[in-house]
């Protein structure tokens, strides 16, 4: 899932952005997506930003410019990609301090959208193989995904298995919820208890896959099928 925020105190703007970001998107019909607007910065810095993978600012926002909002959004997390769209060409360097991918002026939108996306979602590529974890009884962490071999769900944990770690790493949260962050990577569910890297999984059969360092675990009969063609897909692939 795509999460993308859009910030700027003109609803007729905002509608024109999301429209522009819709039409994009819809040449990946496997991405899903979704768009949250915000006519105010300050709403926004209350939220946990923990998942969003892009935000489009403005610069002339109610309370505050978009510069400083972004500021302190970077304080929360450097993993979004920032993209400002403005009306003044002059606030450009202090965008770009913020770590700002692009920063359109909003009368040549038409001109660069495709390309800043384009951009973006090129950038978030680089970032996709990542994930910020923070388990319980650690600091949080970036662990890559390619490091995760499966992902447990038990009585409200949610247990993590990595290449490099003989722990039990666990945390509070939903398998639906992780998914939902990998969804962009190779992960499949094989049971309702059970996430699993394709990068790892090595067969499926007889409702049991075999994974890298000799793990089996079970798969439901409602995915076998799924988790059999997932695969055959994803070898394909590679």
């Amino acid at each position: 899932m795509l999460n993308i925020v859009v910030c700027d105190p003109d609803n007729k703007f905002l509608d024109t952005l999301e429209e522009k970001i819709e039409i994009y998107l819809s040449r990946y019909p496997d991405l899903a997506f979704q768009i949250v607007r915000f006519l105010d910065a300050e709403l926004l810095l209350e939220k946990d930003i923990s998942d969003i993978d892009i935000i489009f600012m403005g610069v002339q926002l109610q309370r505050m410019t978009g510069i400083d909002a972004a500021t302190i959004l970077r304080q929360k997390s450097e993993h979004f990609v920032l993209i400002f769209v403005s009306d003044f060409i002059e606030y450009a360097p202090l965008g770009y301090q913020v770590n700002a991918l692009r920063y359109i002026i909003k009368d040549q939108l038409e001109q660069y959208f495709a390309e800043a996306m384009t951009a973006t979602l090129s950038e978030l590529e680089l970032h996709r193989n990542k994930i910020n974890i923070k388990f319980v009884g650690c600091a949080a962490k970036e662990v890559p995904t390619d490091n995760i071999i499966y992902i447990e769900s038990n009585l409200h944990k949610v247990h993590f298995r990595l290449t490099n770690s003989d722990r039990s790493l666990y945390l509070y949260d939903t398998l639906n919820e992780i998914q939902n962050k990998l969804a962009q990577d190779y992960f499949i569910r094989i049971h309702q208890s059970y996430l699993v890297n394709l990068k790892h999984l090595i067969k499926a059969k007889n409702y049991k896959a075999t994974l890298t360092q000799g793990i089996e675990l079970p798969i439901s009969q409602r995915c076998f099928s799924k988790v059999k063609q997932q695969l055959l897909v994803y070898k394909e692939s590679v």
